[in-house]
């Protein structure tokens, strides 16, 4: 927590030589292949640690270069590149991705790998981990050996039970086998994203230009997953618009590759991008891989392709509605009760001797002056600093930082948030959230929450670089469900950015007024609490 913004560090260990200072951490250990829900839940646990010096531990990722499983077959294991893996690591508040070669580690016992390694050469004061996690020479070593071998040291262990999506657990190995079976969709929502090809587009045969269909040839790494060879409604994101378009995976049969290769026709683009990556989600399996007698034919269907994609990301537009969106602050949580939890933190940890009175009077004070979030955060610590004469404060950097990380932790959803969630997917209905904010602070606000596991779809500002009422964001959401928007409705409290961008993007708005306020939209169905929703829309 020392700065306004950070770029992740990267260390590569290497026992004989290295080169990794030492500090006091906090540190996750796992694979963390995918950054799926599972791991949020433990990478959690190693993020934000005071200690008892006063300061904050460095959050920090214990991977391997290569796991241990990667050598038993042809290595065809990714499911996100190190860039992906990268900015889900930022989202989630880690400093710092300590990387070693499995090779190097692998033969040192239990013993060795606590006290050598966590102890003496990463200073860890937590360690977290996952219920099935292995460590030590052979994969001696488990949870519970874990805790017996940290407890003399006086590092503390946090076991994360598994998390669980339809009564069983979420793990990489049966993500990876949904995408190799072609069922991207059930490998998002354990994801907790679209499964998305982020790959240097090459140049090709040029086939697709001299056919009328433009396409991009993405070539699969040699360690990536592989998705079962055939056509696949994608959401393609270029220059900061996500459109639809169709990407066959495979070896191209009918005119033939050197490899496994994704390669996407793109709706209404045309442009170069060669050089470029360019994310690539793909959103439904639609037909097999097959061999065409004639290139006329492959065109055809190739435009039969886009069609068929065209209604599974965008839908078709018949009044149904197929998915409930939600914003979150003021709409599934009660923010001002959640900030006033903040405040209290706050003020006891900075100013202990206040009495009960004053305390009040300056939480209230940061609330209002918070004007629900939208303030520049360092401008708004700032002034607090020079308005309490506050000589001894700590840099404005590192408050804000701190923020980022405690704000989340006193979420405060409203007492029927859960069940209203629960009782859409019951009834059939995607679910999801569009949120603006840091992508930090809102991304740690779904996981602290629990409400990430319950959702189909999650998409951040702060992650998207497309803030609400941008009808984009609201597109991109649709997209990656695979339906129109004007089959989803839209749940928000803010008269522009929820309301008015969800309608410019052809969503349903519903306005939810929770405090009672003096503010209402023509023409716009109102609700005061969620539990109202069923009788709008059953």
């Amino acid at each position: 927590m020392h700065s306004t913004s950070y770029k992740l560090k990267t260390y590569i260990w290497d026992r004989k030589n290295n080169i990794i200072p030492r500090y006091p951490r906090a540190v996750a250990l796992g694979i963390f292949d995918g950054v799926h829900l599972g791991h949020r839940a433990v990478i959690q646990q190693a993020v934000g640690l005071d200690l008892q010096e006063g300061h904050a531990a460095v959050s920090t990722v214990f991977t391997f270069t290569q796991p241990a499983w990667a050598y038993k077959d042809d290595g065809a294991w990714e499911l996100m590149s190190s860039e992906q893996k990268k900015a889900a690591f930022e989202g989630l508040g880690v400093e710092e991705w300590i990387k070693a070669d499995f090779e190097a580690i692998r033969g040192m016992t239990p013993e060795e790998f606590v006290n050598d390694f966590l102890h003496e050469t990463l200073d860890a004061r937590r360690v977290c981990c996952g219920f099935n996690y292995r460590f030590g020479k052979g994969g001696m070593g488990n949870p519970d050996m874990l805790v017996a071998l940290c407890a003399p040291l006086g590092i503390e262990v946090s076991v994360v039970p598994p998390v669980l999506r339809e009564g069983k657990p979420i793990s990489a190995t049966g993500i990876r086998r949904l995408i190799e079976s072609g069922d991207v969709e059930q490998a998002a929502r354990l994801l907790g994203h679209p499964f998305t090809l982020d790959i240097k587009v090459v140049g090709g045969q040029r086939l697709g230009h001299l056919l009328g269909t433009p396409t991009i040839n993405q070539p699969l790494p040699p360690n990536f997953v592989r998705p079962h060879y055939g056509v696949y409604a994608s959401a393609v994101e270029v220059d900061g618009r996500v459109t639809h378009g169709v990407t066959n995976i495979g070896v191209r049969p009918t005119v033939g590759a050197q490899g496994p290769l994704a390669e996407t026709w793109i709706a209404d683009f045309k442009g170069d991008l060669y050089g470029r990556n360019v994310p690539v989600s793909l959103i439904k399996f639609l037909r097999p891989e097959q061999k065409f007698e004639t290139i006329e034919e492959l065109q055809k269907q190739i435009l039969r392709d886009a069609q068929q994609a065209l209604l599974s990301v965008r839908g078709k537009a018949d009044g149904r509605v197929r998915a409930v969106l939600f914003d979150f602050d003021d709409t599934l949580q009660n923010r001002t009760v959640a900030f006033l939890r903040y405040c209290d933190f706050f003020l006891k940890k900075y100013f202990p001797d206040l009495s009960k009175e004053e305390a009040e009077k300056r939480s209230r004070e940061m609330l209002i002056r918070n004007n629900d979030g939208y303030v520049n955060y360092i401008d708004y610590f700032m002034s607090l600093i020079e308005d309490w004469g506050w000589e001894d404060a700590p840099p404005v950097g590192d408050i804000y930082r701190e923020y980022q990380f405690r704000f989340p932790e006193y979420v405060s959803l409203f007492p029927e948030a859960v069940e209203v969630i629960e009782g859409l997917k019951q009834r059939g209905f995607w679910v999801g959230i569009i949120t603006n904010g840091l992508s930090l602070t809102q991304n740690r606000k779904l996981d602290v929450s629990g409400l990430r596991p319950l959702l189909d779809i999650a998409v951040v500002s702060g992650d998207e670089h497309v803030h609400k009422p941008d009808p984009e964001i609201f597109r991109r959401a649709a997209a990656r469900l695979g339906v129109p928007c004007d089959s989803c409705i839209f749940v928000g409290d803010h008269i522009v950015n929820d309301i008015e961008g969800s309608l410019a993007a052809g969503m349903h708005p519903i306005y939810i007024n929770p405090y009672n306020r003096d503010k209402h939209v023509k023409n716009i169905p109102e609700i005061k609490n969620l539990h109202e929703l069923f009788d709008l829309i059953l």
